[in-house]
């Protein structure tokens, strides 16, 4: 039996308040997440789960790699040491400011470790034998960390044969993780970074000579 147009009007209206509920109730989850994830609420909002990245949307960049690149020397210490970010990269996440790593800080931390101990090496720097065992235990956790780090990017960009290797790449932008992390470091300014690994998780006895390698003063 078909409706009556009065029955059909009270279904249409009806039908019209729960579509504008169902419209209400994703509008405020929209705003729920756009305030979690503005550019103060991304650092110290109580997420119900712990993020796996940065919270936020990090741009893709492009990037010509240029060969050889003439900046960074492997003798220039300040150079090296400021691509990473300060308090090595770490921040905190949370309510409670939870401390966190920054994976892309570690691999630079990692190269920059394996440089110093390179030259370090080759210019007689090392003072002591426990000096250069502490630093190749480093450089054994890092090649690891970095190897790993290569196959789960997969870099499928190809690179035409018979040049310099110069070729421009699609990449995440670096300066709005860095952005990150120094706005983080304000909004968490005065609480330490302090962590110690259980003993075996460490690579090396001497953790705090592993950590301040890049910057010891051998001569």
């Amino acid at each position: 039996m078909p409706l009556t147009k009065t029955a059909a009007l009270r279904v249409l209206v009806v039908l019209a308040a729960l579509s504008a509920a169902l419209n209400l109730g994703l509008l405020r989850r929209v705003l729920k997440v756009s305030q979690r994830l503005s550019s103060s609420g991304r650092h110290n909002t109580d997420y119900p789960y712990t993020p796996a990245e940065i919270p936020g949307y990090i741009p893709p960049v492009a990037l010509t790699f240029e060969s050889p690149d003439t900046h960074y020397s492997l003798e220039d210490d300040t150079a090296w040491a400021s691509t990473i970010a300060p308090q090595s990269g770490f921040l905190r996440l949370g309510a409670k400011g939870d401390p966190v790593g920054t994976a892309l800080n570690h691999q630079l931390h990692c190269v920059n470790g394996i440089r110093f101990s390179y030259v370090a090496t080759r210019g007689g720097l090392f003072h002591t034998e426990a000096q250069k065992t502490a630093a190749f235990a480093h450089v054994n956790h890092c090649f690891d960390l970095l190897r790993q780090s290569i196959l789960c990017k997969a870099d499928s960009t190809l690179i035409p044969l018979g040049g310099n290797g110069t070729v421009t790449r699609r990449c995440r932008d670096w300066a709005t993780v860095r952005k990150f992390i120094d706005e983080n470091h304000g909004i968490w300014d005065g609480l330490p970074y302090d962590y110690t690994p259980p003993a075996s998780t460490s690579s090396s006895a001497n953790l705090g000579a592993i950590v301040r390698l890049p910057y010891l003063h051998l001569h």
